[in-house]
């Protein structure tokens, strides 16, 4: 089920601010009564893909053995997101025991399907070039209190994609053929109801990374997050 591209100005946008009594604390927040959560995790009939290979880079799940790789490229990119659903709520130093920590939880969830965390690696597995992650759209939706219509008839397999690459790859035509080989992997490899990207609007080079990935804006909110206004792009 393809959402409906509601503009970046709809007026029912406008309703979402006046719901909003108090600032975002970057953590979920349990949905209105009366509106269905539904899934908590993805649901497959086959074995989801462990894998992806590009030129000169490949998609690996975040685990143990990528660890020190992923380690130094979060140390290294201090404004890339220490959680994946927003900005660490935290002034206090990412340390290694921490990371290791979110790698035990990123296992855990892809053996369970709650969610998905991919590393970026160069084919040499050397160095991490940014981090995936893949979770669940409908939660999403809820916890920014959407419009239910917009929920209507959404598939419990629609996933809802986070993304960041460290500062030497954003700019370049690299991070574009990531996401462009990412989507077309997702949307046939994966057993997806429906798949979005997340990017904040104050993130400009996220925003023409997906524009040079050849996706389009499918809803646009004029509502202030915890990470800022933000968009969701698609085929």
């Amino acid at each position: 089920m393809k959402l409906p591209y509601l503009g970046a100005h709809n007026p029912m946008l406008t309703q979402l601010q006046q719901r909003q009594a108090k600032p975002d604390s970057g953590f979920y927040r349990p949905p209105a009564p009366g509106t269905a959560v539904g899934s908590t995790r993805f649901t497959f009939q086959q074995t989801a893909p462990s894998g992806l290979k590009g030129a000169g880079w490949l998609l690996q799940p975040l685990q143990k053995g990528n660890a020190a790789l992923t380690y130094e490229a979060y140390l290294t990119n201090p404004d890339a997101p220490v959680h994946h659903n927003g900005r660490c709520a935290t002034d206090q130093p990412y340390t290694w025991r921490d990371h290791m920590e979110r790698v035990e939880r990123a296992e855990q969830e892809h053996r369970s399907h709650k969610q998905f965390s991919f590393a970026v690696l160069t084919a040499a597995q050397d160095k991490c070039l940014g981090c995936i992650h893949l979770t669940l759209l409908r939660p999403f939706l809820i916890r920014y209190q959407m419009p239910d219509h917009l929920l209507t008839g959404l598939g419990d397999n629609s996933a809802l994609i986070h993304f960041w690459f460290c500062r030497p790859y954003r700019v370049q035509p690299l991070a574009a053929q990531i996401i462009q080989a990412l989507h077309h992997w997702l949307e046939h490899d994966w057993e997806l109801d429906e798949l979005l990207f997340h990017a904040p609007l104050g993130n400009v080079t996220a925003v023409h990374t997906l524009q040079a990935a050849g996706l389009q804006v499918r809803f646009s909110s004029d509502i202030a997050t915890v990470s800022g206004q933000y968009a969701l792009y698609g085929a």
